[in-house]
């Protein structure tokens, strides 16, 4: 037991780098690069690798801690604190970030195992309420938890969903989005996830600032060079 904890976190601070750098790929393609421009297609395309990352991390987290209460408190607690700056990245109001679905996710999880059917409200909740990745994002989360190890079936469910997504993305703008051929890319994450990694330990709270600060930052250099 002990040496599979020890994988797990090797892998862990391995991915939570790669999902970092992914991450900080996207969202600088996102604030800064033509939509239109080979650039942002592609560091878009190599972003969609970030969240399936962290929706695994979410998923065994969820199994590993000790006290879930205080992870979705520290997980909201990051979240608010987060929405100040991606207020100023995305300049949307009623658009909450991505830890908002992670912490959501985790009641949703929690209320799975329960057998209480309100998980299943909480997906949709997670579209009105206009949170990042929204029910697309929970059911990936979800479908990590359920499977956890199950690697084909994992492959399989998520190449249905982003299909799914993707179609009723193209679906509700009326033509054809780059969505639809950049987010089934999601699936090369997999290969990562499921990857034993050389040792590397990180600090747990690292990933969790990362995500404000360099939101922050690229809102703060934008600001300076416009």
């Amino acid at each position: 037991m002990g040496r599979e904890n020890n994988v797990l976190h090797r892998r862990s601070d391995y991915l939570k780098i790669i999902a970092m750098v992914t991450m900080a790929m996207d969202h600088i393609a996102f604030y800064f690069l033509p939509y239109s421009s080979t650039s942002y297609i592609i560091m878009r395309m190599i972003g969609r690798i970030a969240f399936p990352i962290f929706a695994y991390f979410i998923a065994m987290g969820y199994k590993d801690t000790s006290d879930l209460n205080r992870y979705i408190l520290r997980m909201g607690i990051f979240a608010l604190a987060a929405q100040i700056p991606f207020y100023f990245f995305v300049h949307k109001v009623f658009y909450l970030n991505v830890m908002f679905t992670f912490t959501l996710a985790l009641i949703m999880l929690k209320l799975f195992d329960k057998k209480n059917y309100l998980w299943f409200a909480l997906i949709f909740l997670a579209d009105f309420l206009k949170m990042d990745y929204g029910a697309y994002g929970l059911i990936i989360i979800l479908i990590f938890h359920v499977f956890s190890e199950e690697k084909i079936k994992i492959y399989v469910y998520l190449l249905i969903l982003t299909f799914v997504y993707s179609s009723l993305n193209v679906m509700q703008y009326g033509a054809f989005s780059i969505r639809l051929y950049t987010q089934v890319l999601c699936v090369m994450a997999l290969p990562l996830i499921y990857r034993d990694f050389p040792a590397l330990r990180i600090n747990k709270y690292i990933s969790y600032l990362f995500y404000p600060v360099h939101i922050g930052i690229i809102v703060l250099i934008g600001n300076l060079i416009r």
